[in-house]
């Protein structure tokens, strides 16, 4: 009877270990859940910052990606094929990108502040000719000034968090929601707007919150101390720091923005009218207006991507950011594979696992530049991977429109699901060769 005991005595105490040990882990999941998704993670001096910045980011990306949307209607009444509408996406975004640069260097120079406002008046002046286009040349003048415009938003916005912000990669994060919440929630309300007006007016209506909000952070906004801009006054000074960019860690890391950059604006471009392909996936009525399947499946899939964002910020702010890289590339290639081989039900799924993982790139790769970039240059840093995320990145577009004028959807995954492949083979080169430049602040 005492063995007996003994063995049910031990029974006992492995079960209650091994529950304990369970409760431990299952604790530890949802403190690791609670705080990956905790906006209380970001410190209160930097709350001020990220909220004027988050705003203007929804703003931006609201220009930018809710242009896709537009797309279908600028096809039938300019009679023009998806090829030529994908030409004038890579112009718009290609100037997006070429504008990069030139916003980082003035960034170092007048301060961030001073040119955010300056992107939020400017685009928002461009809007204002919108009801005014007769024709697809007047389209494209219009939709290339916003680009430009936009353009002169990102390297500021993301020097003035790296520099002034004490979480720089939760900064980064939070900051990125905005982005998720200007095209997710922005596309639905300019569906919306379609439904009881023209595409002018409600496109033309997008100068109301620029405008306005450009006059409240020039205002009210936080500012830029300046105290680590670097000396821009002359083109030598300019051509100088670019010669000290120029080293294989950070060729390796624009080479992840570039092939990043086609398949997210090659994906994004055309998958309003993918879904709307798929005849299984419904409409849905949104205060009385029809939203079809690719308007409010991209919005919701644009949404998640919110969950992304947040995920990596955290995830890099307690892992390798370059670990965490490889493992979003490989997974991002198989979902790509995936929206190409199935269909219906499915791909709602597997869209929300792509824009989860889409967007989770955007602050680990801002923490990549801003952990082998100088605090001084950090203006021109993100000036120059804006500029190829964007500028060749657009080229994207274009393949993209080029390969459905000729072929289908699943060979247009299947070939883009070969760039996030390439860009993990980029983020293995800056692994292996770089290390935190000596006058980057800790």
């Amino acid at each position: 009877m005492a063995s007996v005991s003994g063995i049910e005595g031990t029974i006992n105490n492995r079960t209650l270990n091994n529950n304990c040990v369970a409760n431990t882990r299952l604790t530890r999941l949802r403190h690791t859940i609670r705080d990956l998704f905790d906006a209380r993670g970001v410190p209160a001096a930097d709350q001020r910052l990220i909220g004027y910045t988050t705003g203007a980011h929804a703003l931006d990306h609201l220009v930018i990606l809710s242009i896709p949307l537009f797309i279908p209607i600028w096809i039938a009444e300019f009679q023009v094929t998806t090829y030529e509408l994908g030409l004038l996406v890579t112009l718009m975004t290609g100037l997006y990108g070429a504008m990069a640069l030139p916003s980082g260097i003035l960034s170092d120079r007048f301060g961030a502040d001073t040119v955010i406002t300056g992107f939020l008046l400017l685009t928002g002046g461009v809007f204002l000719a919108v009801p005014f286009i007769d024709s697809f040349a007047a389209l494209a003048v219009v939709v290339a000034l916003a680009g430009v415009g936009a353009g002169f938003y990102h390297p500021p916005a993301l020097a003035f968090i790296s520099r002034e912000a004490e979480a720089p990669s939760k900064g980064f994060a939070y900051h990125g929601i905005g982005a998720n919440l200007g095209i997710g929630i922005g596309p639905l309300l300019i569906t919306a707007g379609l439904a009881v007006s023209d595409w002018r007016t409600v496109l033309g209506l997008l100068a109301v919150p620029l405008l306005g909000f450009g006059v409240l952070f020039a205002l009210r906004g936080p500012s830029d101390s300046n105290d680590h801009t670097a000396s821009t006054h002359s083109l030598g000074d300019v051509l100088s720091q670019l010669r000290a960019l120029v080293t294989p860690v950070f060729l390796g890391i624009i080479a992840v923005y570039v092939f990043a950059g086609i398949y997210y604006r090659g994906t994004l471009t055309f998958l309003p009218q993918f879904i709307d392909t798929l005849s299984s996936l419904p409409s849905l009525d949104l205060a009385g207006a029809s939203v079809g399947a690719g308007q409010w499946l991209y919005s919701l899939i644009l949404l998640t991507g919110s969950v992304g964002q947040i995920a990596g910020g955290h995830l890099g702010e307690r892992f390798e950011i370059e670990r965490v890289l490889l493992g979003v590339f490989a997974a991002t290639s198989l979902a790509l594979l995936a929206l190409g081989g199935l269909s219906g039900t499915a791909v709602i799924g597997v869209g929300l696992v792509f824009g989860a993982l889409l967007f989770t790139l955007a602050p680990l790769q801002s923490s990549l530049v801003a952990k082998h970039t100088p605090d001084a240059g950090q203006g021109i840093g993100f000036g120059l991977v804006f500029t190829v995320n964007f500028g060749i990145g657009a080229l994207g577009a274009s393949l993209a429109g080029w390969l459905l004028s000729s072929s289908s959807y699943s060979l247009l995954f299947g070939v883009l699901a070969v760039f996030p492949l390439v860009a993990a083979a980029a983020v293995l080169s800056v692994s292996k060769t770089g290390r935190p430049p000596e006058s980057h602040a800790q």
